[in-house]
């Protein structure tokens, strides 16, 4: 680790630690101005680490990092007898409320201050400008175009990208009023979107990613095969040699990376469009062992409304067989065969068992628009596979489309099982036996069979990417500061109520709650756009932890707060016994939902 990831990793430490003091000096403050002597102020549980007293109090740090406690003068109740002026139970129950509230409204003063001075030092902001939308996802089903600059979502206005994701998951399946620009006429257009729910995420999504700077301009690797080049940090991207122009070209990019060729860019770096030529290089991922098999991409889930797909008469339900002698197993053969097919090419699909014969758009940005307009689905239900032609089984002889039968005498009959079969070989770095009937073959011919070893995975480096879009979100002045401060606050506290309630509706899942692993993660990268931008993330927390801790839950400051209106209502405190039982309830349920949190922050650790 160097200096500066020292130094970001104390940051981060200080700024957690920050937002903890802020609530517990919350506390103290309320309690010594109610007269209440405070006998601990400890950052963290357990034993302390460091520890002075000054006065009647004990200042702490404290060996486990997750909280802190202010510990008061009979908090736990007398003993026996009446207790002492300068004990909690001697205060009144508006005094002890307001000493319980007191973390939660430091949490929120903390906001309302520093919201406002992150603000006006200005805070990097990703704008909402997209990429190409997800095929099958809500955007990609209303043609929403890649580049578009996403303005407002239902009357709300997009400041960062997060707003979006979070505006849209919060909204549950509630569709989405959008508004945009249009980046290819520059005008402001409006579409209504139903959110999908993403089961892997865990709550609902348009199908959208961060886009790509508007400019196009280009960072690059140092050494990298685009530095060697002659690429430089900063070119601007114009043109990729081969590709549909008609086409983003972030999608021209992808396209040519697939096409597994030497990449041409025109591209302008202070002097004019000039050449550069990136050569294909691979770098072997030695730890990922592969026979280069995947199941076929052919059948068509979706054909996008209005597009050149629904044109020619292609439907759901469609699958591919070829384009004049090119038989199609996966999407990327589609778009091969489709820009180099002869004009008055057919498209043979077969659908309900029948084969049919659809004619080509001649015009190539018509069947460019085609290969984004279809949706495709795996068929993972036979033991087909697409072969890589550059991958173990494609180099072995195994013709893509062929029909496994068995991997190392183990029967075939659908994906997972050739995907167990494959791991099995690969964990052990062994030779397999596949024996497979190729798609020329007939029904009743002999198996072919080869035996090959699986060989490292192999990634193409480019040393090269398009820029991502950004902007410094700053406020002109200090009223301006602080409005725009008070009204964050607010959103963030709504958010923070409509994400439980959203989890309780099942519309977000509770896998996404994070404990202080993903806090501190979540810092760390924040940490490396900037102090301002790591110190409107520490409000969001601060925001965070006042919602929480008051929730009616015994243990937090809700629970007191909540067995307090009790007392205020019926005249007298709630009864030892009920509060001694219900401090343990709340004890299990806090300590479970952090077991909880720390089992989603290891998974995410461990998936990423």
């Amino acid at each position: 680790m160097d200096l500066i990831s020292i130094l970001r990793v104390a940051e981060v430490i200080f700024g957690i630690g920050l937002v903890i003091f802020v609530h517990e000096a919350g506390h103290f403050i309320a309690a010594r101005m109610c007269g209440v002597r405070v006998e601990v102020f400890s950052l963290g549980f357990g034993p302390a680490i460091l520890a002075r007293r000054r006065g009647n109090t004990i200042y702490q740090l404290a060996l486990i990092p997750f909280g802190g406690y202010v510990r008061m003068a009979g908090e736990g109740g007398a003993a026996g007898g009446t207790p002492r002026p300068d004990e909690l139970g001697s205060k009144t129950v508006g005094q002890r409320f307001f000493v319980y509230s007191g973390g939660v409204l430091m949490n929120v003063i903390f906001a309302l201050v520093a919201f406002p001075i992150a603000y006006r030092a200005g805070v990097p902001v990703t704008p909402a400008i997209i990429s190409a939308p997800t095929p099958g996802g809500a955007a990609w089903q209303v043609g929403l175009p890649a580049g578009a600059e996403l303005l407002k979502i239902n009357d709300h206005h997009l400041r960062d990208f997060e707003d979006l994701i979070g505006e849209v998951a919060l909204g549950g399946s509630d569709p989405a009023r959008v508004t945009y620009r249009d980046p290819r006429d520059g005008l402001l257009h409006e579409k209504t979107i139903t959110p999908i729910m993403d089961p892997d995420v865990g709550f609902y999504r348009l199908g959208l990613g961060v886009g790509v700077d508007p400019a196009h301009t280009l960072r690059v690797e140092p050494e990298g095969p685009a530095d060697r080049a002659g690429l430089q940090e900063g070119s601007v991207l114009l043109e990729v040699e081969g590709q549909p122009a008609e086409q983003p070209l972030a999608v021209q990019i992808a396209w040519a990376i697939d096409s597994g060729k030497p990449m041409v860019l025109t591209v302008d770096q202070g002097q004019g469009p000039e050449k550069i030529t990136i050569p294909t290089i691979f770098e072997d991922l030695p730890k990922r062992l592969l026979f280069g098999l995947g199941p076929p991409r052919r059948l068509i889930s979706q054909v996008r409304p209005g597009g050149p797909g629904e044109s020619m008469g292609l439907r759901d339900g469609d699958l591919l067989q070829r384009i004049g002698e090119d038989n199609l197993v996966a999407g990327h053969d589609l778009l091969n065969a489709l820009m180099t097919a002869p004009a008055s090419s057919e498209l043979i699909v077969e659908r309900s068992g029948e084969a049919l014969s659809l004619e080509l758009p001649d015009s190539h940005t018509q069947r460019s628009f085609l290969f984004r307009d279809l949706y495709f689905e795996a068929e993972t239900g036979s033991g087909q596979v697409w072969v890589d032609p550059e991958g173990a089984a494609g180099l072995g002889g195994m013709p893509s489309g062929s029909e496994i039968v068995s991997i190392a005498g183990a029967p075939i009959s659908d994906w997972e099982s050739i995907q167990l079969a494959c791991e099995r070989a690969s964990e052990r770095n062994l030779k397999a036996t596949i024996q497979f009937r190729s798609p020329s073959s007939a029904a009743d011919a002999e198996l072919a069979s080869i035996t090959i070893a699986p060989l490292a995975a192999r990634m193409r480096v480019l040393g090269f990417d398009m820029a991502r879009p950004t902007a410094i979100f700053q406020t002109s002045s200090l009223w301006t500061s602080v409005r725009e401060g008070a009204r964050s606050s607010w959103r963030f506290l709504f958010q923070t109520f409509k994400t439980l309630q959203r989890m309780v509706s099942q519309d977000v899942s509770p896998k996404n709650l994070g404990g202080i692993i993903t806090i501190s993660r979540v810092s760390f990268h924040v940490s490396t756009m900037g102090w301002a931008k790591l110190l409107t993330f520490l409000c969001i927390l601060s925001v965070n932890l006042a919602f929480l801790n008051v929730l009616p839950i015994p243990v937090l400051d809700g629970g007191h707060l909540f067995f307090l209106l009790i007392e205020k209502l019926k005249g007298s405190p709630v009864s030892a016994r009920t509060l001694g039982y219900s401090q343990v309830v709340g004890l299990v349920l806090i300590v479970t939902l952090m077991v909880y949190v720390t089992y989603n922050d290891l998974l995410r650790l461990i998936g990423n």
